[in-house]
């Protein structure tokens, strides 16, 4: 049988172990970057996979749980109308895509994620002044899926090799601490904690400054093509700035960026637009386009 001063000394070179690990992981754990999008383009629509579609359905179940659904109100169609719109500026068929509201004034959030799936709460119609503003949040949200944004992260050879030598030494960190009672096998538990640690997952997705910067660049063209006016979605950041109690209001909705930081990027997006464009929007939409039904709520 082990000698405890054996057993003690096991016991600190594995935690040492699995210290290093962590160190080494958190030091220089890295995503792969994604190829910039050119300013001015607004990329093409792509058709999510099978499995892509199902892990957002599952989301909107969760999300469906938690938060009341609301497919009768006037907001629920205003959001249906803005909807359409930006999705023909934008040349994306809203068919393909599935647009809930959920009934919480308290929360103001919209997010878009992968499997073209968009979630509007309701809380959002308390802060904007306009539906020119409310137009312009969707349209970032739109502009995040089309850049593909809000993907699955990937990692570069040295970080999937940290997450590997971290999930053995975990593993054995285990083993040893619970003498042999615990054996729990420790693939993909670093990914996974990185992932959620950072706010990666789908739903809290915190995105990059490049990819900040290409979402309001891609989301004022898609407005500029539209009906709504560019600058409006300028002017909701710019109130949130200057306003203490909204800031507080819309920080899920900022997600880490500072309304003065968002300002900045959308007023270098704006720089490239006719004024008379940035006021007024692009052309208007069809009215029978506008009224295209969204995807029907599972």
């Amino acid at each position: 049988m082990m000698q405890w001063s054996e057993m003690h000394k096991l016991k600190q070179q594995s935690r040492r172990l699995m210290l290093a690990g962590i160190g080494l992981f958190f030091l220089s754990a890295c995503t792969v970057p994604q190829a910039r999008i050119p300013p001015g383009t607004i990329p093409m629509a792509y058709v999510p996979s099978i499995e892509e579609e199902d892990q957002a359905e599952e989301i909107f179940i969760d999300l469906s749980e938690d938060y009341t659904l609301d497919v009768t109100s006037l907001h629920h169609d205003e959001l249906q109308g803005m909807f359409n719109k930006l999705a023909a500026a934008a040349n994306i068929n809203p068919v393909n895509w599935n647009v809930h509201l959920f009934d919480d004034p308290e929360m103001v959030d919209v997010r878009a994620i992968r499997g073209n799936y968009l979630f509007v709460w309701s809380g959002v119609f308390d802060v904007v002044e306009d539906r020119d503003e409310i137009a312009g949040l969707l349209a970032c949200e739109i502009a995040h899926s089309l850049a593909r944004h809000n993907q699955p992260v990937e990692f570069s050879m040295a970080t999937e090799m940290l997450f590997g030598v971290t999930d053995v030494a975990a593993s054995i960190g285990l083993l040893v601490l619970s003498q042999g009672a615990v054996a729990v096998s420790g693939t993909g538990m670093s990914r996974w904690l990185y992932v959620e640690a950072a706010d990666l997952d789908d739903l809290d997705r915190v995105y990059s400054e490049q990819q900040v910067q290409e979402m309001a660049d891609i989301a004022i063209n898609i407005l500029a093509n539209s009906e709504y006016s560019p600058d409006a979605l300028l002017a909701f950041w710019k109130r949130a700035d200057a306003d203490g109690r909204l800031a507080r209001r819309v920080k899920r909705l900022s997600r880490r960026i500072s309304p003065d930081e968002r300002v900045a990027v959308l007023e270098t997006a704006l720089q490239g637009l006719p004024e008379e464009v940035r006021q007024t929007g692009g052309p208007e939409v069809d009215d029978e386009l506008a009224a295209l039904p969204l995807a029907a709520p599972m």
